[in-house]
């Protein structure tokens, strides 16, 4: 039998970085760690700023499950989905005892303390390393419905909250003493963090980049828009949203609105413009919910239809008829532009979930 354990540092070392730079690695890089006493000490262990600030130890391939943890008891603890390959883990996070989740990007877990100051730290769950910041919540932030959290790689691990009706998002670094506020002029945006830098799209499909500080002054940057020459019938109008998630490599924005109609773009930031997507490669599917949006491989999830866009709380009429349905779980293909329910109101609330249904939560 080989003796693992004799390996040189140097190979053992290598061989994790290896691992670390495959994707959705950080996890297998971590369990190497705990081989044997001499892995331990051959393989670093990320710092609390490289677990959060360096793209190959976050844990992007990875999705909780259940967004809302307001008894954690940690018995359970946190169920993830591995996207690429469809694999389930679940991981104890005790922290969570002690704070409320207020967002996730990028796998890492954004959370602020429950008793004031209200103080904010980012959480990776694969290397349980925590990167606090010095910038405390606001004392209202338990009361906010939808907060969307991101935190960049491109300038230094800045953390961008963005409250739904708000014009204004709020970045800061790790040592910041406060918040600083950033007037975007919109009230209806989504926001990703893609490669590092921190994107948000406008109801009107333009897609800008967070850019700075330049002496804590931060600045968005136009990245890509409509060509002149789109035929475009989504016409920008109350109800109308524009959602960025990313894909397989790929910065994609869905742009639909309340009477079903629904677009998908490829953003093209070297040329600045969004190209019309007719198909997502057949094997891919997107699911838009109100906090977040997942890209998965269809062939690793067999109840999970390629080339579809999965919606939650769909607010329109009914695809029968023209009388208002209330709220409903929608599937929409892009490549024959058909629609249908998959959950209306009153069954969104009734258990068991399916894994849809639990994705779109």
């Amino acid at each position: 039998m080989a003796d693992w354990a004799s390996l040189l540092p140097e190979l053992v070392q290598g061989i994790a970085n290896c691992v670390l730079s495959t994707t959705g690695g950080v996890d297998t890089y971590m369990d190497m760690r705990a081989v044997c006493p001499k892995w331990r000490t051959a393989i670093t262990r990320p710092s609390p700023l490289d677990a959060v600030a360096d793209l190959r130890f976050r844990p992007r391939v990875w999705v909780m499950i259940e967004l809302t943890y307001e008894n954690y008891d940690d018995k359970d603890g946190c169920l993830f989905l591995h996207v690429p390959t469809g694999r389930f883990r679940r991981l104890r996070l005790p922290v969570l005892q002690g704070h409320l989740l207020v967002g996730v990007s990028d796998g890492l877990l954004v959370l602020g303390n429950r008793e004031p100051p209200h103080s904010v730290c980012v959480l990776n769950p694969s290397t349980y390393d925590m990167l606090h910041f010095a910038a405390p919540l606001d004392k209202h932030f338990k009361d906010v419905l939808v907060m969307y959290t991101v935190v960049s790689v491109g300038f230094g691990s800045t953390l961008v909250l963005w409250t739904e009706g708000k014009t204004r998002v709020l970045c800061a670094h790790p040592t910041s003493d406060v918040f600083t506020e950033k007037d975007i002029g919109r009230s209806n945006i989504t926001m990703v963090t893609s490669q590092g830098n921190v994107y948000y799209a406008c109801p009107d499909g333009r897609v800008f980049k967070i850019v700075g500080p330049a002496e804590q002054c931060y600045d968005d940057e136009l990245v890509a828009q409509m060509s002149p020459d789109v035929d475009l019938y989504l016409e920008e109008q109350d109800g109308t949203r524009s959602e960025l998630v990313e894909s397989d490599g790929e910065l994609l924005l869905v742009r639909h609105d309340n009477n079903l109609a629904l677009k998908v773009f490829k953003v093209n930031i070297e040329h600045k413009l969004l190209e019309e997507v007719k198909s997502l490669g057949g094997c891919r599917a997107l699911f838009i919910g109100n906090q977040r949006c997942v890209s998965v491989d269809t062939n690793k999830l067999p109840s999970v239809d390629g080339d579809c866009i999965y919606m939650s709380h769909w607010m329109s009429h009914s695809l029968e008829t023209s009388e208002y349905d209330g709220c409903a779980m929608c599937v929409h293909n892009i490549r024959d532009g058909t629609m249908k329910i998959i959950v209306s109101e009153p069954m969104l609330h009734i258990r068991p979930f399916s894994l849809v249904q639990v994705l779109l939560q």
